[in-house]
């Protein structure tokens, strides 16, 4: 494959599309603290309006092949900008929503654009950082995207208390339009080859792998466990008596449990195996939704936040990792694609599946569930990424000296 890309990106434009990943984690996360005033709003139980995040995680999930598959056609910024451009409208009418099926579609639609930017902005990045650096700056991203989620968060549940639900949606929609159009400033990576592809081609060529079409069966699992019950951490404290920021205040600390957990895979990286990474991660997530089990109350839902961002950037950039070394460097934006979509589609199924025990105010049940489902992930993610890495080991000893891999 040949692309066309800088040598060396500038460290402005680096900034430009980690602040891109920022805005898309805000506003995946700031409708959970937005969940019970926009329920008061409308006047409709909660398993009504935890639609409005499950419309978005599906369409986030479903829609991320076709622009993985699009920017390996057309080049990366192009399809980033569609996204931001399309999150900026979506948002737009959610903000001005009149009742709350307008919501639903529109949050929805918002989730269909967003979907543009997380497989392609790391296809993008994969494409402009040596193999060697990758990890380090996946945990890096992860980092930005749990800052993302803090910043929602307590935006969101500030802006809900002082202002209206309504302004918390509009600020995001106004910050996808400048993002949007300061995205054209952009080296543009194209992949010239790939033009003459046909969109299942590509898919079909990322799925020759086995190794590649095991991760995306098990990243839909993992999703479910990383992406989906953690949302329901917020909506636990309001409805146990907490206002609104105070809750936000509380889940915020996701982000600085991920700014850790990404302080620690770059300090460790060279020492500690992707594996035992993997298995860290997960064992921390899991120890995180027993706590929320045990206790709705502030303490316990601080350490769940705390350890689930950490988990976030551990365990997630070993799966961001996997992808770009499991993948054929051709068809790398189509990959990275499948991976996002099983992920974030396992989350929506997971909102979806506990949201009952949500609207019953049984938030012991659906932690403990979210317990029991994440341990197994973490003994299955650990063996097969140990078997993986063993794996490619062997290949690269029996290579011929000086030939590249394929």
């Amino acid at each position: 494959m040949t692309g066309v890309a800088p040598a060396a990106p500038r460290r402005n434009h680096l900034a430009m599309v980690y602040a891109g990943w920022f805005l898309v984690d805000v506003d995946l996360i700031v409708i959970t603290p937005l969940l019970v005033p926009v329920s008061g709003h409308f006047h409709a139980d909660l398993s009504t309006v935890t639609l409005a995040l499950t419309a978005y995680l599906l369409l986030f999930g479903l829609m991320q092949p076709v622009y993985g598959n699009y920017s390996d056609s057309v080049g990366r910024v192009r399809v980033l900008r569609i996204g931001l451009f399309g999150l900026f409208a979506a948002n737009l009418v959610a903000g001005l929503a009149p009742n709350l099926a307008v919501l639903i579609a529109a949050r929805g639609a918002a989730g269909a654009f967003a979907g543009a930017v997380v497989p392609v902005t790391g296809a993008y990045v994969g494409d402009l950082v040596a193999p060697q650096r990758r990890r380090q700056a996946m945990a890096g991203l992860l980092s930005a995207s749990a800052l993302g989620v803090a910043t929602g968060t307590i935006g969101g549940g500030l802006l809900a208390d002082l202002m209206s639900w309504r302004v918390a949606i509009g600020l995001v929609a106004a910050a996808a339009l400048v993002l949007a159009l300061l995205y054209g400033r952009l080296p543009e990576v194209i992949v010239s080859k790939s033009r003459r592809a046909f969109a299942l081609s590509r898919i079909g060529e990322a799925l020759r792998s086995g190794w590649f079409r095991f991760l995306v069966a098990f990243t839909f699992v993992e999703g479910a466990s990383m992406v989906g019950f953690y949302n329901f951490f917020n909506a636990a404290l309001q409805l146990h008596g907490n206002p609104a920021l105070v809750a936000g205040l509380v889940t915020s600390s996701y982000g600085a449990g991920a700014v850790a957990g990404g302080l620690l895979v770059r300090a460790v990286h060279t020492r500690v195996s992707a594996a035992a990474m993997f298995g860290v991660g997960t064992a921390l997530l899991t120890l995180g939704y027993a706590a929320a089990a045990y206790s709705q109350g502030i303490p316990s839902i601080l350490v769940a936040s705390v350890l689930s961002g950490m988990a976030l950037s551990t365990a997630q950039s070993t799966i961001q990792d996997w992808t770009i070394a499991a993948a054929p460097v051709q068809v790398r934006g189509t990959a990275a694609s499948l991976i996002a979509c099983a992920v974030f589609t396992g989350g929506a199924v997971s909102t979806a599946a506990v949201s009952g025990f949500a609207a019953d105010g049984r938030f012991g049940v659906l932690f403990a569930v979210a317990a029991m489902v994440t341990a197994p992930i973490a003994v299955v993610g650990t063996f097969a990424r140990y078997a993986f890495d063993t794996h490619q080991a062997r290949i690269t000893d029996n290579a011929p000296s000086g030939k590249p891999l394929g």
